[in-house]
């Protein structure tokens, strides 16, 4: 549904977070009735634009949601039972993006995976105008892709990260499909593995033939998303990566794969060697995502709060060989721990910091594998860095003569396997309150 389909429609934005407010914006000046629905009782006093419209906000904000022509879902409304009876009548933001710019000549480089998407897409945008085209970075990592429908024109590409939360209801899938990995996650607003998997599949089940999908070769799961394509299909495997991780800013090996991904995605446009090969060397890489915060006291503080999976945080002990303190925690989804507790147990993890409401499972985990580790349970993050400070050993001088250069210090690292909501906002917040303690 194109936004000008939407003139004269009786239209309730459901769920007024950043989607919302951007789809509030795109529709004023259009001939529209709209109506605010959010769980937020407190919304209409946080947002003083509200004063205008008439809101449906609180635990009923559901109720008569039938009456409407067209319900326009923010991504963090999570299915129901009041939505699947009115399907029909049920679209995003994201899909009247899509179907207003198709006629337009844009294009689309649409990237999700369950790790990496933020950092191959950015890359991907960085080279891109390092290239001088024009691009625009936006969906879960940059702005709302509905605050770009100005933008959209002949030679103009939009670098698109794209959530399960976004593809899960869409029926248009961007001209290029970049997938970077996949492992169980969201299971909670899923339901199973199999529901987020084929949400996944979005992002490449309505390609046509002249449409092209890169994808982690490595992942069976990306590979299953990527075959769902009717267009080209290209593997993408991290031993072909065009530089070392020497050469890089970033942390650990499956980067080689996002970096792969981008160089490939970059050399389909046409972008030259010599600029796709100096944007990746130059690039810093994302806060949150295995982001050193610096040597403080002797010891390396790494800020992975991103992780909100086990097998994200196992990633990143993959990456790191020196992680003398984990933090591990935080809101409980019933995700499967057992793998955790195990590579911990073959780890030189000495130190164990617990924080959240799935710490108990994940000591449970841990336990079970008779891990030689140290627990410690805390109920803040302030805790949480006091006792990496007090546990963590600072490295001693050396009695030999001829002591390394500049040895590895211990690392603290949180990587909590686990999303933040139950203490945070979101895994920024969780990240920006580690950095603040450790600086405190």
């Amino acid at each position: 549904m194109q936004i000008t389909e939407l003139k004269g429609k009786n239209i309730c934005i459901l769920g007024y977070g950043r989607e919302g407010h951007a789809m509030l914006n795109a529709l004023r000046g259009l001939d529209v009735d709209v109506i605010i629905a959010d769980k937020n009782s407190e919304f209409r006093i946080q947002n003083s634009e509200l004063i205008n419209y008439n809101c449906k906000l609180g635990p009923d904000y559901l109720n008569n949601i039938e009456e409407f022509d067209v319900i326009i879902k923010s991504p963090g409304i999570p299915p129901c039972k009041e939505l699947e009876d009115i399907k029909e009548k049920v679209t995003s933001s994201t899909q009247i993006f899509l179907d207003s710019i198709a006629s337009t000549g844009a294009k689309v480089i649409g990237v999700t995976g369950s790790k990496g998407k933020s950092t191959t897409a950015s890359l991907i945008y960085e080279i891109l105008k390092a290239a001088d085209k024009d691009v625009h970075l936006i969906g879960n990592i940059g702005e709302p892709a509905i605050s770009h429908l100005a933008d959209s024109k002949e030679g103009t590409i939009f670098v698109m990260e794209m959530s399960s939360y976004q593809l899960m209801d869409l029926t248009v899938s961007p001209h290029i499909a970049v997938i970077t990995s996949f492992f169980p996650e969201h299971l909670d607003y899923h339901g199973s593995k199999e529901n987020y998997l084929e949400a996944k599949k979005h992002i490449t089940q309505f390609q046509t033939e002249d449409d092209s999908v890169f994808f982690n070769g490595d992942s069976p799961e990306s590979k299953e998303i990527a075959e769902e394509s009717k267009g080209k299909l290209v593997p993408v495997y991290a031993k072909d990566s065009v530089v070392s991780l020497d050469q890089i800013n970033l942390i650990g090996e499956h980067n080689l794969s996002n970096v792969t991904l981008a160089y490939m995605t970059a050399k389909n446009l046409n972008i030259t060697e010599e600029i796709i090969i100096n944007t990746i060397k130059s690039f810093k890489g994302l806060p949150h995502r295995l982001q050193s915060l610096g040597i403080h006291n002797g010891i390396e503080w790494i800020d992975d709060s991103i992780s909100t999976t086990p097998e994200t945080t196992i990633v990143a002990l993959d990456a790191l060989d020196n992680v003398t303190t984990l933090i591990l925690g935080g809101q409980d989804r019933g995700n499967d721990f057992s793998g955790l507790g195990r590579r911990i147990a073959s780890s030189k993890i000495q130190n164990i910091i617990l924080i959240g409401e799935s710490a108990p499972r994940i000591k449970k985990a841990i336990e079970e594998t008779n891990a030689e580790v140290t627990f410690s349970e805390v109920n803040n993050m302030k805790e949480a860095v006091e006792h990496a400070k007090q546990q963590t050993p600072s490295p001693s001088p050396s009695p030999n003569p001829n002591p390394t250069p500049n040895p590895q210090p211990p690392i603290v690292l949180l990587s909590p396997a686990s999303p933040s909501y139950d203490m945070f906002k979101n895994f920024e917040e969780r990240g920006d309150a580690f950095r603040k303690c450790i600086n405190s």
